[in-house]
């Protein structure tokens, strides 16, 4: 075993939840409500909101990209640990505005991965 395999066995990485890009933010909400057990957790009229469905989370954005979301206790690491390996990583970790710690790459088709630092990993 290498000592890349070894590092990237330290570091947990867990998906979290995907949002997705909808053309009406209320009309998406309402038809996702159905599901049972799904929760709103928050609403930004006409803009976003974010759904609790059983351990994952479901975002509805109006605008911007639909993105696949990871939780890990290590941020740093694993941005570490892509980059060693060849990953395309596009910029180093930042702390955003709402409180995440998270960086993002594209995969081959163009779809956004976000990384973020969860604390249920």
């Amino acid at each position: 075993m290498t000592i890349e395999n070894r590092n990237a066995q330290t570091i947990g990485v867990s998906m979290e939840g995907m949002t997705l890009r909808v053309a009406d933010v209320e009309r998406s909400l309402a038809f996702y409500k159905m599901i049972p057990g799904v929760e709103e957790i928050v609403h930004r009229p006409g803009e976003f909101a974010l759904l609790s469905v059983g351990k994952g989370l479901v975002g509805l954005l109006k605008y911007g990209a639909t993105h696949l979301e990871f939780g890990t206790s290590d941020v740093d690491g694993l941005y570490q640990h892509l980059q060693e390996v060849g990953f395309p990583v596009e910029g180093a970790p930042s702390q955003k505005p709402w409180g995440e710690y998270t960086f993002t790459v594209h995969d081959p088709d163009g779809h956004v991965l976000e990384f973020d630092d969860s604390h249920g990993v």
